[in-house]
């Protein structure tokens, strides 16, 4: 398995760099438009730029689809993020900055670019990113060691008015390849501390198959097939999966506590949003919750996955927020509040059958039906040092508090802050600071405290865990960004280990993330969809 592993990493490394070799030679791209009003000249030809080792080159664009201006884009075009799975605005959103960068290269090609405008009069359009990140844990939790992981993703967003003359009706198809390792629990003691680009299991999985369909003059929005409630659609962020270890797609008290798939497969979906205004919405779905997902690996093709019969219950978001952008706002902010209903059976965190302490008298879990939880989250860029430009600072937050049931986290806080362009001559590179935070639920830190004990020990579980994560992206070519990142884990859950370790009160985490979005990095159209 491990040599298998190893050839898959080592050809995805040859095929990148015969990709980069090919196409390097012919470089040009974006760069800023912004306008005096601070907004963007979202409808007008324009010209842009790239510089590539102090060498400037222009083009022409297209003018936009009228059609596809974003009311409120959630999800970075220049940034790679599997927020925007299925598409980018074509508008920048707070996440951006659009100034002129250096770059030490470029895969933009004459050739590919019109190859994607050729496709986009079909509308038909190519999407996908590619994450590769090296990591070492050097001090602290159970193990030192150092771990590999990859992700790529593939897919293709069907303009379906352009195809078959549906109005306002967009098919969406996205596949990832997950392999590596990467949960670092069994370095860091932590469970929840891990990669942000963690998969339930190696493998090539549907992520997402649906149709969106847009209704009354764009004011409702209809999702329906098979798809994710992270990743942009619940409690999520552009700014997330900006972060390589504490966070990616939503705060993970959201994982945690629920029974909702893994980032990177999908189950059934019908979600529906509302748009009273320009900058407010409404939203709510109705997911399947299907556990066998998360134990094989059935690539999510057409099969006995796609009935009903394996359903354990269902999963039923809802969100209402605010959002702006660039477009619309000189300082753009976004603000919402939810609530989560999971329906499927879980296990007693402390109980067996008997309504005794398992981790005392063993026996089978008790089953429990039922979770709710309430979240809120804001971010709102603060200061900018040009007035009418895109660099500058933003703050965010959120938190998860559990309403019913005994999910694992009592409480759940994220709060931290991104500067982008934190240097003028590198405008479109970003410093992040995110700091995680989980209150164990009671009778779980009763179970492990149990646990102890019948180990022989006094020692006592703590019913806390705060992540620490620090990166700066460097925008190393067009929609490509190179992110060292170091992460301090006070009190690791140790949540993963059947016989508890002892004295175990911080681990460190390091390593170096790349990140690829296929759009931006080869020059490619995008079709915009709206999620909020």
């Amino acid at each position: 398995m491990l040599s298998s592993l190893w050839k898959r990493q080592h050809a995805l490394r040859a095929g990148t760099a015969l990709m980069c070799l090919l196409l390097t030679p012919v470089q040009y791209g974006w760069a800023n438009d912004g306008d005096t009003a601070g907004g963007y000249r979202r409808l007008l030809p324009h010209v842009t730029d790239i510089v590539v080792h102090g060498k400037v080159e222009e083009k022409q664009r297209v003018a936009h689809d009228a059609r596809h201006v974003p009311t409120e884009p959630s999800v970075p075009m220049l940034v790679p993020s599997i927020n925007g799975v299925g598409g980018a605005p074509s508008t920048p959103s707070s996440s951006q900055s659009l100034g002129q960068q250096p770059y030490l290269f470029s895969l933009h090609s004459r050739a590919v670019a019109t190859a994607g405008r050729w496709m986009e009069q079909y509308g038909v359009y190519l999407t996908g990113w590619n994450v590769s990140q090296v990591d070492v844990a050097p001090s602290g939790g159970t193990n030192a060691g150092s771990f590999f992981n990859n992700n790529a993703g593939i897919g293709t967003d069907l303009d379906l008015q352009k195809i078959l003359g549906i109005q306002g009706a967009q098919f969406h198809f996205f596949a990832v390849d997950t392999a590596g390792e990467a949960h670092a629990g069994e370095f860091t003691g932590s469970t929840w501390a891990y990669l942000s680009w963690l998969g339930a299991h190696d493998g090539f999985q549907v992520r997402e198959f649906s149709w969106d369909q847009a209704l009354l003059h764009n004011k409702v929005y209809i999702l329906a097939g098979r798809g994710n409630p992270k990743g942009g659609e619940f409690e999520g962020s552009e700014l997330y999966c900006l972060f390589s270890a504490v966070l990616c797609s939503a705060p993970a008290a959201l994982t945690v506590n629920g029974a909702l798939p893994s980032t990177t497969i999908s189950t059934w979906e019908f979600r529906i949003l509302v748009k009273p205004t320009a900058h407010t919405y409404i939203k709510g779905g109705i997911w399947e919750i299907e556990p066998s997902l998360k134990a094989t690996n059935h690539n999510s093709w057409p099969g006995p996955d796609w009935g009903f019969d394996r359903a354990k219950g269902e999963y039923f978001p809802v969100e209402v927020g605010y959002r702006t952008n660039f477009s619309n706002d000189l300082y753009p902010r976004a603000y919402d509040i939810g609530f989560t209903y999971d329906t499927s059976v879980y296990n007693d965190p402390l109980y067996n059958t008997r309504g005794l302490p398992r981790a005392v008298y063993g026996g089978t879990a008790q089953p429990r039906r039922g979770r709710t939880q309430l979240y809120i989250q804001a971010q709102q860029m603060l200061w900018k040092p040009e007035k009418k430009g895109t660099r500058g600072t933003i703050l965010f937050g959120a938190a998860n508090f559990q309403l019913s049931g005994d999910p694992p986290v009592k409480r759940g806080f994220v709060g931290g802050v991104v500067d982008w362009g934190p240097f003028s001559p590198r405008p479109r590179d970003y410093l992040g600071v995110a700091v995680q935070a989980f209150q164990w639920n009671d009778r779980l830190t009763q179970a492990m405290n149990d646990t102890y004990r019948k180990q022989g020990s006094h020692q006592k579980w703590t019913n806390y865990e705060t992540m620490l994560e620090v990166d700066y992206g460097f925008n190393v070519a067009p929609g490509i960004m190179v992110a060292p990142y170091f992460e301090y884990i006070w009190h690791p859950d140790l949540l993963g280990y059947t016989t508890l370790p002892s004295h175990v009160g911080f681990a460190l985490q390091t390593g170096l993330s790349l990140f690829m979005q296929l759009a931006p990095a080869f020059d490619l159209p995008a079709l915009h969809r709206i999620r909020n």
